[in-house]
């Protein structure tokens, strides 16, 4: 896919010319890319950072991050009110990213009362923004390319690539940052970032969807559409809670079972790599398999009879579970005399990558597509609060992990064969409850990507 970049005279023509995607379109890509770029650097060396930097037990750590992703979760719910009902999506994005971006350098100061408050202004500013962007992207695509709902599904694909090309980026330079200049320097980089996010998405406003605010009462009829429409998508982000479950382990107590039990030297190349830093492989296998998918499940199913959107996300629950199964075997063959090879997390991360491409990617644009047109910010919101839920319960679940062989002893009752083994039922029941669920229960319009 190629964007063009034309002069500043011949926008407007080429915004109703109806061709290719809209102008606007480079300006959400690149500002998400800074953005995403920025948060999951920060995500991936905070929870050692709680546990090594500030000395939180992993237990205490670990349920700090969970309540911070709970937050960032959370959030777009209020977002997306916010911007559908008072402020719009632009204005409300802009807004929030000044706290956010402070929360940043805020982290960077080594105490613990520092990183709560910074915690706290980064989850609001993230968690209010998040579900806007996407958003006000595909309102852009509506007003400027009506009716071309693969150009649509296009956008949404790469703007899901834009993500984890950001991710990748950071996921393998922010452990090597802290592990040379310290953590002070390494929160630097997301920072700075941040502010460039902010600066190439408000100089593209012009080239947005033109939002109207004003609130019209439903009808009767309309107040029915809506009910049923949200009953559907309801059972089924229902259903991606238990997924969630296990899957949001994968940054936090994946990284300390890697740090305790895993031989973090890679096979066939003489170097070691930090234990938070083999995040890199969820963005990596997203920028494989998200283009793969995007192209294959078109070509093998034109009409998506067969690769609906219940389908995909069924198939994502399936390698959720897979990938947990891993993680179980690798617990049970984990003992604190000698290492197991990396390769377990490999594949565990590679399987999840693929479960996570198919639920959240499908479940980002049903939530858009399968919206009333004056509550889409807020069905995003309801999707993403999906994980909110996932992360609350892990909050308290993550205390029965005992796998943990640093010096404090604050242990939780369960192995981690076990605590993995029990994790991993979550998506296996997700997966058994989806396939016994009625048809009817699907929507009508599946995501597609192009």
């Amino acid at each position: 896919m190629t964007t063009q970049s034309p002069s500043s005279s011949s926008v407007d023509s080429l915004e109703k010319s109806n061709q290719g995607h809209p102008v606007a379109f480079k300006y959400f890509f690149w500002g998400e890319f800074a953005e995403r770029c920025s948060f999951y650097g920060m995500r991936a060396i905070l929870p050692l950072y709680l546990t090594t930097a500030l000395h939180f037990s992993d237990a205490t750590g670990g349920s700090i991050y969970f309540w911070f992703k709970m937050a960032c979760y959370g959030l777009p719910l209020l977002g997306g009110y916010l911007a559908d009902r008072y402020f719009g999506k632009y204005r409300t994005i802009v807004w929030f990213s000044i706290p956010y971006v402070l929360g940043h350098f805020i982290l960077g100061i080594e105490s613990a009362v520092a990183a709560l408050i910074a915690l706290a202004l980064l989850s609001g500013g993230s968690g209010v923004i998040k579900p806007n962007i996407s958003t006000l992207m595909g309102e852009t695509y509506d007003q400027q390319r009506p009716g071309q709902t693969q150009l649509r599904s296009s956008a949404f694909m790469w703007f899901y690539f834009a993500i984890n090309v950001g991710a990748l980026i950071s996921t393998l330079a922010l452990p090597w940052l802290r592990d040379h200049y310290g953590y002070a320097a390494a929160f630097q980089f997301p920072a700075w970032l941040m502010v460039v996010s902010l600066a190439v998405f408000a100089s593209g406003k012009r080239h947005y969807a033109v939002e109207k605010l004003a609130y019209e009462a439903p009808t009767p009829e309309q107040q029915r559409e809506r009910r049923a429409t949200l009953g559907r998508l309801m059972g089924i982000f229902g259903l991606m809670v238990l997924f969630w479950v296990p899957y949001e382990h994968n940054d936090s107590i994946w990284v300390f079972f890697a740090r305790d039990y895993i031989d973090m030297k890679v096979p066939f190349f003489s170097m070691t790599i930090a234990p938070d830093q083999l995040q890199f492989l969820n963005p990596l296998c997203v920028m494989i398999f998200a283009p793969l998918f995007g192209w294959l499940f078109p070509k093998i199913d034109p009409l998506a009879r067969v690769y609906t959107a219940r389908m995909k996300i069924l198939l994502g629950f399936g390698c959720g579970t897979l990938a947990s199964g891993i993680m179980t075997i690798a617990g049970f063959l984990s003992n604190a005399d000698a290492k197991i090879s990396i390769m377990w997390l490999v594949f565990a991360y590679i399987l999840l990558t693929i479960g996570e491409i198919l639920v959240y990617g499908t479940g980002l644009e049903l939530a858009f597509s399968a919206a009333p047109a004056n509550m889409k910010g807020f069905v995003t919101g309801c999707f993403l609060l999906t994980m909110t839920i996932a992360n609350f319960f892990n909050t308290f679940w993550v205390h029965y992990y005992g796998g943990s062989l640093t010096a404090e002893k604050q242990t939780g009752t369960l192995s981690p064969g076990l605590f993995f083994g029990i994790s991993g039922l979550f998506a296996l029941g997700a997966a058994i409850i989806m396939l016994t669920m009625n048809r009817d229960a699907e929507t009508e319009q599946p995501a597609a990507a192009a």
